[in-house]
């Protein structure tokens, strides 16, 4: 039921950053770019650790829209951002790699 619920979760905090991501900010004064891109860079920050503490089980919202997300934001902020270029969603992905790829574990004593 835990498992579920951080599901949930975890969904639900990747789905309101996409949308926060995708809402027109034609509206916001030129003045607030900085704050806006500090807020940015620290929900980011925040969706990938929410990631990287789901290891090694992951979650699917991750597995599926974190690489795309990062790279998305990134591209639209010219690299700027602390997850364009710490390495943390690839070590996600190849941590999430190594857990499926793994064979279990054989307990016959």
């Amino acid at each position: 039921m835990v498992i579920g619920l951080m599901a949930v979760l975890g969904s639900s905090v990747l789905v309101g950053a996409i949308s926060l991501y995708n809402r027109p900010s034609s509206t916001a004064p030129p003045a607030t770019i900085g704050v806006n891109q500090s807020e940015l860079n620290a929900r980011l920050n925040s969706i990938l650790d929410f990631c990287l503490n789901s290891l090694p089980n992951g979650i699917q919202a991750c597995d599926r829209q974190l690489k795309n997300l990062v790279t998305e934001v990134c591209a639209a902020n010219n690299g700027r951002l602390d997850a364009c270029h710490n390495g943390k969603v690839d070590e996600y992905y190849v941590s999430r790699a190594a857990g499926v790829t793994k064979p279990p574990i054989n307990k016959t004593h």
